[in-house]
């Protein structure tokens, strides 16, 4: 058993549907037989040695992430393909030297992939209060705003002519709007999954990191990025009872 110590929370029910009690044991084993993976990769890449992790709930039970030692963002990928874990590693590293932001880096410990982030900058959305968010709301757009035409400026030519690359991985969560009539519009990149809980923040408000880029694919709307951010964004208002 590993002696790292370990702050599973209310986080584990996530990895086998339906809670209740058997589930988040098992969810419990699962994420500790990950460790020692995780231990290797933060020794092998950062030469640190492991004394926390912090597993943090994720919606699909494909994946799993998790702070080490409150400076790492470890994403975990499980069930995943080398071809398509080749092709994450591309886009990742084809993006990488183009945005302002930070992005996550890709490593394969023992053909487990895993995004880390170097250092966990900023803050996620929820370290502030809505009196806050709401404040900087005009600010905070306009930055995704520059970051999208960041994005689009990418020349997706070199990218590899998969079918993958030609739609976002949950269409039916973050559908492109139709393109009106006689508009011929040019194939961009796009996140297709920009929304508040992917950012992360400076004291200030100013977006200085982004995660999630495994949905990484070509649009072709180029308001597709802005019309998901929106979207989810007027979603995270409402739940704050916000209009």
């Amino acid at each position: 058993m590993s002696t790292i110590p370990f702050y599973i929370g209310n986080f584990v029910s996530c990895f086998v549907p339906n809670g209740g009690r058997r589930s988040r044991v098992r969810g419990s084993i699962n994420m500790i037989l990950y460790a020692p993976r995780i231990k290797r990769l933060i020794k092998r890449v950062y030469n640190e040695k492991v004394k926390t992790i912090k597993f943090v709930r994720q919606i699909n039970l494909n994946r799993f992430a998790c702070v080490v030692n409150d400076k790492y963002y470890v994403k975990a990928f499980r069930n995943i393909s080398l071809k398509r874990l080749q092709e994450h590693k591309f886009l990742v590293d084809f993006v990488r030297p183009h945005i302002s932001v930070n992005i996550p880096e890709m490593y394969l410990e023992g053909h487990m992939p895993m995004y880390v982030t170097e250092k966990i900058q900023g803050h996620p959305i929820s370290d502030f209060d809505m009196q806050t968010i709401l404040k900087n709301e005009k600010k905070i757009k306009k930055q995704i705003s520059e970051i999208i035409k960041e994005i689009q400026q990418i020349d997706i030519n070199s990218v590899p002519d998969y079918d993958r690359f030609w739609f976002g991985l949950q269409p039916e969560r973050q559908p492109e709007q139709s393109i009106p009539t006689g508009v011929n519009p040019k194939p961009v990149l796009a996140h297709f999954d920009l929304n508040e809980t992917n950012l992360f923040f400076d004291d200030d408000m100013n977006i200085i990191g982004i995660i999630d880029w495994d949905t990484l694919s070509i649009a072709k709307n180029p308001e597709t990025d802005m019309n998901v951010f929106n979207l989810f964004w007027n979603m995270f208002k409402r739940s704050h009872n916000v209009a």
